[in-house]
């Protein structure tokens, strides 16, 4: 960028020289000024300050006192500081107009990648919901029940997707997530009933989603038949990060203390969502174990 901007900074000189059986010697900068914007447009500000300097000094050296010299008569001294401020706040001027233009091509990009995100997270969410209500609604089950616990499921999704518009669109910490989601089921910071353990985790829009439906299906299955069902039953959810390349996320959901667990003989619709929508969302696995002494869900996934 310095070798183009000497160049338009010599170009300058050769036009001036040019025009001297027009001009004479007088007004020895005027070619320069337009130089110094095209080089500071398409080459930065080191091109237009090589342009500047090879500019100014060139003229000084050719056009001003006496000829092929840089000695400089008093009255000459104001004309080129004068061109060299004149030439710097154009300098200045142009780089400001491009930081200006790439903010605003930034803002355009920023929103069309925000109106895409928007499309495709709507989409996802309105099939989720389709799934969630072709299952919770059948001919064989009250109305009334059927409806609250789509009315609940709703409300869990509804906690992931306030989770990440308070990360503002950068996705959502697990932490937040999971205290979200099992605020309701009597979740208390300290308390021993129920605890989430594990480290700093940011998550993207469909894990945050997908984990936060999982949550809710494993605390509604421990309300109904599971640890918090009993006095001493207690629920720790606890996650860990695996180094790799990308890092692997582990986390596991733990029942203890509560009735004997019996294995379902037809998986419902939770262990469907948390096996294959969630392990699906994820790009990773996801399990439940029907242990006798608690129910256990382990979930993998790589981080993106």
């Amino acid at each position: 960028m310095l070798l183009l901007g000497a160049a338009a900074g010599g170009a300058s000189l050769l036009l001036r020289y040019a025009l001297v059986p027009v001009l004479g010697v007088d007004e020895p900068f005027l070619p320069l000024f337009p130089l110094v914007l095209l080089s500071t447009l398409t080459g930065g500000a080191w091109a237009g300050a090589a342009c500047l300097g090879v500019g100014v000094l060139g003229a000084w050296y050719l056009f001003m006192g006496p000829p092929l010299s840089f000695v400089l008569a008093p009255y000459e001294l104001g004309g080129l500081v004068g061109a060299f401020l004149a030439g710097l706040i154009i300098l200045l001027m142009c780089l400001a107009l491009v930081r200006l233009l790439a903010r605003a091509t930034a803002a355009a990009e920023h929103e069309q990648i925000i109106a895409r995100e928007f499309e495709h997270r709507m989409r996802n969410t309105l099939t989720l919901v389709q799934a969630i209500s072709r299952r919770t609604f059948s001919p064989d089950r009250p109305l009334d029940d059927a409806q609250r616990e789509f009315e609940a499921r709703l409300r869990a999704l509804s906690e992931a997707h306030a989770a990440l518009l308070a990360a503002r669109g950068q996705g959502a910490e697990l932490r937040a997530v999971a205290a979200q989601i099992l605020a309701p089921f009597g979740y208390v910071p300290g308390e021993h009933r129920l605890v989430i353990e594990g480290p700093d985790v940011r998550l993207g829009p469909a894990a945050a989603t997908g984990i936060a439906l999982a949550l809710h299906e494993l605390s509604t299955n421990a309300v109904k038949y599971g640890a918090l069902s009993a006095p001493a039953g207690k629920v720790v959810v606890e996650w860990r990060l695996v180094e790799g390349d990308p890092p692997e996320l582990r986390l596991t959901w733990r029942e203890s203390g509560g009735p004997l667990v019996v294995p379902p003989r037809k998986r419902g619709f939770g262990s469907q969502l948390i096996e294959r929508n969630l392990a699906q969302a994820l790009g990773g696995t996801a399990k439940l174990q029907f242990a006798p002494d608690g129910l256990r869900a382990e979930i993998a996934a790589r981080l993106r």
